[in-house]
């Protein structure tokens, strides 16, 4: 799986490096594996009757306020996305989310929110498989998502 990703990044010229390294599955987990650049976290959310979608990425030391994106979103109440929901989606279960899932969204129906503070950052992700690490800028993070048809926005979370 993780070639696909590899193969997107290649052909818009995105410079990235891949780090390989034990599967990882909460951040706690990743807090072992010593990579460059800032950790953070993918949450797949979704509203009280599961009509609506976001992917929040925030640093992996802050806490996830859902209130924060039901007001941005003006949206119902918030919760996980099931696993079920999550391979519906984005075709991954829980322990490999990322940004980099979102080609797998072929109705680009998941809205992303990045936290502000990653704005101008060298971030990681995994590549649709928690066992390597990407590392790159924010700006190719953009750059990738705008060229598979994503919106994203930033907030302060």
């Amino acid at each position: 799986m993780k070639q696909k990703i590899f193969d997107i990044l290649d052909s818009l010229e995105i410079q990235y490096t891949n780090y390989e390294h034990q599967a990882v599955f909460t951040c706690n987990e990743a807090k072992g594996v010593d990579i460059p650049g800032l950790r953070v976290k993918s949450l797949l959310l979704r509203n009280k009757k599961a009509t609506n979608f976001y992917m929040v990425v925030l640093p992996d030391t802050k806490r996830m306020d859902t209130n924060i994106i039901r007001a941005i979103f003006d949206d119902s109440k918030m919760s996980f996305a099931s696993e079920e929901r999550m391979m519906e989606k984005i075709g991954l279960k829980p322990g490999s989310v990322s940004p980099f899932a979102l080609i797998h969204n072929e109705e680009k129906d998941i809205q992303v929110v990045f936290d502000d503070s990653l704005r101008g950052q060298q971030i990681w992700f995994h590549p649709l498989q928690n066992d390597n690490t990407v590392v790159l800028q924010m700006k190719s993070v953009e750059h990738f998502l705008e060229n598979i048809g994503i919106e994203y926005v930033y907030y302060e979370l």
